[in-house]
């Protein structure tokens, strides 16, 4: 992604930033999370949760229908020599297909619902 737009990279950053929210979710939802005040559970409402994490769900498929168009992943005569490529898309060409404003939709969509989970989280733990 070295050649890719900032808008692009400042999607990239939200994901990786999601990452370890949503393996404290995981612990929280098996049970297994530490730190965890129970007695707090009554604060966040089980509607709340599934409605973040299906939002979560939503902007990833999004986000991954985008990718695969880019790439040509979506494309059976171009998918295997897509998948031969190292990284995401190195040319600038297929960084186009990006239009600025999506770029920054998904990363606003993804901001929402990383400060929602880490509101939860807070809560759960505080």
């Amino acid at each position: 992604m070295k050649d890719a737009p900032e808008t692009m990279m400042r999607v990239r950053e939200e994901v990786e930033s999601m990452q370890p929210i949503f393996r404290q979710m995981q612990l929280l939802l098996s049970g297994s999370g530490s730190g965890l005040n129970r007695g707090n559970l009554t604060m966040i409402t089980v509607h709340s949760l599934m409605s973040t994490l299906s939002g979560c769900v939503i902007v990833y498929s999004r986000l991954e229908k985008k990718v695969n168009e880019v790439c040509g992943f979506g494309d059976p005569t171009t998918a295997s020599a897509a998948w031969k490529r190292a990284g995401v898309v190195a040319d600038r060409v297929k960084w186009g297909l990006w239009k600025h404003e999506e770029a920054l939709f998904i990363t606003e969509d993804l901001q929402r619902h990383k400060m929602n989970l880490v509101l939860m989280l807070t809560i759960l733990s505080w």
